[in-house]
């Protein structure tokens, strides 16, 4: 595919992304995709982009520290309202304006001492009632863990790891190696045990970013975290199918066709790839992880429309059947940045 007919066809998923209704964790995973593009293309993408959706996101701050919760007449999410803090973290950064870092601040008190909670102390995903949902692994962890990195706060690396380790021992399954969707800890049973693909993408692809967080010397973290991406990353890929996507539920063919969970994974192997984790987790099989993130990628871009639409995906606003979101929006995105970077390194 020519440079020119990429970036034109980028610009499009863009704009559509930028075109649709965004609830909290959209509008943060969208912010976060632009942030990952600059980074990825620095001298075609500015920063406007991330730094006029995190300042949306302080606009509709709410009072309690969470970030876009005002969005959409309020938002019944707790760590959705969270997944925008790295990009409200890097706008600070750009603009040395105090606005992001006190929105910032109170995000990060929001999750250490505000956010509903377990018994145990494991963050509830609804603002409302207490239930541990999958999505929760890329909405909270890596916003703290950043925080934690930038502010020389290792406390928030801990509990970032802390919560993680937490929702893989309640959601995780240890011998399917694959995570359940939703699991209520006040009943102590799933409300929905399904081994959700977007959710299992989700999991990797914020763990991934943790993962990149941990200070050099946590060695045993990591590898106790690796281990949990690799190990799932390898169950994923036993459900992929012919056409290098998968189902909406891994391991139910019955469930419709769906494209974001290609993305997220795609994403996840092209990232740990270029870090170098893979040559210390996966080392056997690093060539065919790559190769089958490569056809994920080409049949991510066979779901894309002349709009720039990515079709397929868990469908808005129900996300139980294929449709269009802006999540899947963002992914398209984040995968091709992290294409963007293995383009690059081939090249050389």
């Amino acid at each position: 595919m020519e440079d020119i007919t990429r970036r034109r066809m980028m610009d499009k998923v863009l704009t559509a992304m930028l075109c649709m209704s965004r609830a909290s964790w959209e509008q943060g995973t969208a912010a976060q995709a632009l942030y990952e593009l600059h980074c990825a293309f620095p001298s075609e993408i500015g920063p406007e982009y991330f730094i006029c959706m995190a300042h949306d996101a302080i606009v509709r701050q709410a009072e309690d520290g969470r970030l876009t919760a005002r969005l959409c007449q309020g938002d019944a999410g707790s760590v959705d309202c969270t997944v925008i803090l790295e990009p409200v973290l890097h706008a600070h950064e750009m603009t040395a304006d105090d606005q992001y870092l006190n929105a910032a601040q109170q995000a990060v008190d929001y999750l250490m001492h505000k956010i509903p909670k377990t018994s145990d102390g494991i963050w509830s995903h609804l603002a409302g009632k207490v239930e541990l949902w999958v999505d929760a692994l890329y909405m909270g962890p890596p916003g703290l863990a950043a925080a934690g990195v930038l502010w020389y706060q290792e406390s928030y690396i801990r509990e970032a790891v802390r919560q993680i380790d937490s929702y893989v021992a309640h959601l995780w399954d240890k011998d399917r190696h694959l995570f359940s969707h939703i699991y209520d800890p006040v009943k102590g049973e799933f409300r929905r045990k399904a081994f959700w693909g977007v959710g299992n993408g989700w999991a990797i692809a914020g763990m991934t970013r943790v993962l990149d967080l941990l200070p050099a010397d946590w060695s045993s973290e990591r590898r106790t975290l690796l281990a949990t991406i690799t190990s799932t990353i390898t169950a994923m890929l036993t459900h992929l199918r012919p056409d290098h996507l998968f189902h909406d539920v891994l391991d139910d063919p019955t469930t419709f066709v769906e494209t974001n969970a290609a993305q997220q994974l795609a994403y996840t192997i092209l990232r740990l790839h270029r870090k170098g984790h893979l040559d210390s987790g996966v080392p056997d099989v690093k060539d065919k992880w790559v190769g089958a993130a490569l056809k994920m990628r080409e049949a991510a871009w066979g779901k894309v429309d002349r709009w720039g639409l990515v079709l397929g995906v868990c469908g808005s606003p129900s996300f139980d059947h294929p449709g269009t979101a802006a999540e899947g929006q963002a992914f398209f995105l984040l995968m091709e940045a992290e294409y963007e970077y293995h383009a690059q390194a081939r090249a050389q």
